[in-house]
């Protein structure tokens, strides 16, 4: 009896386990003010990255740009802001819906700077399309040059207390 229910249990193990990849088990942070679904969010990650691209795994923040991004407008832009915002993140999810009909990290490069010099001239782009690729821009840029590593490496910035130099005439 033991070896009957030990082949149904490895049965049943193996048909779940191709399933397991089809499950979605990240958990995101919920944002009162700015709603967004996962698809949402994964663009604005991917086009964060693509603006400010960081291949060296010693950058490390404490948290990804896209909870930075998003935690900025939920707790301090006004709710007109927020709108805009997320208008703009639909204009972008249509344009790149119809005119590439691809996914932003599936997109070829020259393709990806042409859609780049289209949003950055923002000359036929509406205005809610231009307020959403600036701001993802400069609140990744922020994120950059705020982290650890940039003010360490880069700005020689020493965090408080700084040192203590003992005996220094004066």
């Amino acid at each position: 009896m033991k070896r009957r229910t030990a082949l149904q249990n490895i049965a049943i193990v193996t048909a779940t386990v191709p399933m397991l990849p089809g499950c979605d088990t990240e958990t995101y942070p919920v944002y009162e003010n700015i709603p967004v679904t996962k698809k949402q969010r994964k663009l604005i990650e991917q086009l964060s990255n693509i603006s400010l691209p960081i291949n060296n795994p010693e950058v490390t923040t404490p948290e990804k740009t896209i909870d930075y991004i998003l935690t900025v407008f939920n707790d301090c832009y006004a709710p007109e802001d927020i709108t805009s915002y997320l208008s703009g993140l639909n204009e972008f999810q249509l344009l790149l819906k119809e005119k590439y009909s691809r996914n932003l990290n599936k997109m070829k490069p020259e393709k990806r700077n042409e859609l780049f010099t289209e949003l950055m001239n923002g000359e036929n782009n509406s205005e809610a399309l231009n307020y959403f690729f600036d701001q993802t821009f400069y609140l990744t840029k922020q994120h950059f040059t705020s982290s650890e590593f940039f003010l360490k490496n880069y700005k020689d910035f020493e965090f408080v207390p700084g040192r203590y130099i003992g005996c220094k005439e004066v």
